[in-house]
């Protein structure tokens, strides 16, 4: 359960509720628009002008320079060299030191960002706090096209962190600039953190009309194995002022109702102090807009962090030996360009080792898939954005806990001791069912192994006809491999040009990227040899139970065939596994009640099943309706194999 107060407890349960919702879109996101590109007239020897645009507007560090600043023993570091896998934040540096009273000379130093066309409602422009410097005397200039169309012009500004809001939006705006005339410290060159301008709105109230969330880490559908499921919300926000019409130029959003828009929500209650309490929904990246002039409202769907990564190919694979699941999930994360900070990975995964670990070029998240699914794991995210992947014991390990104090009266069955259990009565609920789980039963299982072994030397790629290739070229090939996936390739040219070479070669599980350069025209042919890895010696593992099949019938079920099931071992702990879990019909929960945005995907809650017995059931699907009032669907699995 999200961490609240007794007193949100208390709140949400009482009789008569008063819930609350907020909105945060931020309409502009430098992490997500391709379309920024930042210059600069002059650089220092280190210097990252595009970090002026993410959003960050504090140093990581006291920098040092070569300036005649640098004192020892005053906390300065070594700016982050270029190339560096963990780049920090430091900002455009300029290579011009400013000169008396902090004056620079023409030309001045000077930032230009553009864009697709926006409206611009902020302007910004902030020093270095850790240095304790800033532009004193600067020009900002915003410009749709090639025409000048604004010019904020500050004079003896003593702010770090200068900003000011404009009374009417400049639409259509597609470059800003930055035009240093004076700096805080002479003798200094201009450092600028941050420079483009974000547009964020947040909604409250009446400017609220629904949110709906859902959010699940299972689909519901046959056995959950390999689930790997995207969280969304739809939000429907008021336009009475006709602010979301696509024809409003006059709008702060105008031009920026557009696919991957940041959007986070909030449900909450207010204290007798007035107080709020909020409890986040998640974070999401829009989908569509839909704004009909006809309607009152303005609405967007938003997909959680997982659905990007549906966007992007994981193409760097290569073939790894004795290589972890969790290792493989690890690579795949930071390939799609995440950092750690946005991604959780259990530690079972490490107890899985697969003995030739690949992929084919495939979507991001198709890859996390096949890793679910080879460990019988979950892929979903919390509601911090976060991507988590548990492992097949994850809900286990959990029952293993403390003991701790319920939200219901009474006492949990032995064999469960589990925190934060939350209790749900008669008076919370509209509609109880415990449906069968008729294509959720399965007394047979069937897993099928992988094995891979290497095969010899031979030629897995030759071009079709020979390469075209001017002099002084340089010619980058990507090929796919004949058969895949392969090892140990090497790359060679036939018949090139005198002089003409490969410069680089970066070699994949399925393929290569081939970098040739040629000081004279010509044609060459490029041939690659490998020593390609080959499913041999398949194996099927059974795993079946006597007792169930005699009462139900035989009820088959066929593992997917998964390149990273390789071993007997592996592919006996999937059948055994999914046999005690799913040879026995199970009644688990479907429930519409009133609904708590604390409760959240794998809590524990308590439902009454039949007179004085109690069922106890894992969250694996959450929907919450918000209009004003709220109103929940929750789905649960049953802890246990009773029915």
């Amino acid at each position: 359960m999200y961490p609240v107060s007794q007193k949100f407890i208390n709140e949400i349960r009482a009789i008569e509720r008063k819930i609350y919702g907020r909105i945060t879109i931020d309409y502009t996101d430098p992490t997500i628009d391709q379309s920024i590109q930042v210059e600069a007239n002059e650089n220092a020897n280190i210097s990252y002008p595009h970090q002026v645009a993410d959003n960050i507007k504090e140093p990581a560090a006291k920098y040092a320079s070569l300036d005649g600043s640098w004192i020892l023993g005053e906390g300065y570091v070594l700016a982050p060299l270029p190339g560096d896998a963990s780049i920090r934040q430091m900002g455009w540096w300029g290579s011009t030191f400013a000169g008396t009273n902090g004056y620079f000379s023409e030309p001045y130093p000077t930032l230009a960002i553009t864009f697709l066309p926006r409206p611009i409602v902020k302007l910004q422009a902030v020093g270095d706090s850790q240095r304790q410097e800033w532009p004193v005397d600067f020009d900002i200039n915003l410009y749709s096209g090639e025409n000048l169309v604004y010019t904020e012009v500050v004079t003896n500004n003593d702010k770090i962190a200068w900003e000011k809001s404009l009374d009417d939006p400049v639409t259509e705006v597609t470059k800003i600039e930055l035009v240093i005339k004076r700096w805080s410290h002479e003798g200094r060159c201009a450092k600028i953190l941050e420079f483009f301008t974000s547009v964020q709105e947040t909604y409250e109230g009446e400017d609220i009309i629904s949110i709906n969330l859902l959010e699940e880490k299972e689909t519901g559908v046959g056995l959950p194995v390999g689930h790997i499921s995207s969280n969304e919300i739809t939000v429907k926000i008021n336009n009475e002022t006709r602010k979301f019409d696509v024809g409003n130029k006059q709008s702060p959003v105008y031009q920026l109702l557009k696919p991957n828009r940041r959007i986070r929500a909030w449900l909450g209650v207010k204290h007798d102090n007035d107080e709020m309490e909020w409890v986040p929904l998640g974070l999401f990246w829009s989908v569509e807009w839909k704004a009909n002039e006809a309607e009152v409202s303005a609405e967007t769907s938003g997909r959680d962090r997982l659905e990007l990564l549906r966007k992007n190919k994981y193409s760097t694979s290569t073939v790894q030996q004795n290589k972890s699941l969790y290792d493989l999930a690890e690579n795949i994360l930071q390939d799609a360009g995440l950092t750690a900070e946005q991604y959780w990975i259990d530690d079972e995964l490490k107890n899985f080792v697969i003995p030739y670990a690949y992929f084919n070029e495939q979507e991001h998240r198709e890859a996390l898939r096949k890793i679910a699914e080879a460990c019988l794991g979950q892929v979903y995210c919390d509601r911090e954005g976060v991507i988590r992947i548990e492992g097949p014991s994850y809900m286990e390990n959990l029952l293993a806990g403390e003991t701790g104090t319920y939200f219901l009266e009474g006492e949990f069955p032995a064999e469960i001791q589990v925190i934060k259990a939350y209790g749900i009565g008669p008076e919370d609920y509209f509609r109880k069912d415990n449906p069968p789980k008729v294509d959720g039963v399965a007394n047979y299982i069937e897993v099928e192994t992988q094995p891979l072994t290497v095969d010899e030397m031979k030629e897995v790629y030759k071009s079709n006809e020979p390469v075209v290739i001017e002099a002084a070229e340089t010619k980058i090939l990507t090929i796919r491999y004949n058969e895949s996936p392969c090892i140990d390739a090497t790359a060679s040219l036939v018949d090139a040009p005198a002089g003409c070479a490969i410069q680089d070669v970066q070699y994949y599980a399925w393929g290569a990227d081939v970098t040739v350069y040629s000081p004279n025209s010509g044609t060459f042919t490029l041939v690659i040899e490998a020593k390609p890895l080959k499913v041999v010696n398949r194996e099927k593992v059974i795993a079946k139970d006597d007792a169930s099949i005699a009462e139900n019938g035989l009820l088959k079920y066929e593992f997917p065939t998964n390149p990273l099931v390789q071993s007997i071992s592996m592919a006996q702990g999937i059948a055994n596994r999914l046999l005690n879990m799913f040879k026995d019909p199970r009644r688990d929960l479907e429930l519409e009640w009133r609904g708590n945005p604390a409760l959240q995907l794998n809590d524990i809650v308590i439902v009454p099943d039949y007179k004085d017995e109690r069922g106890y059931f894992y969250v694996i699907r959450n929907e919450l309706e918000f209009t004003g009032a709220l109103r929940a669907w929750l789905s649960g699995r049953r802890i246990g194999n009773g029915v």
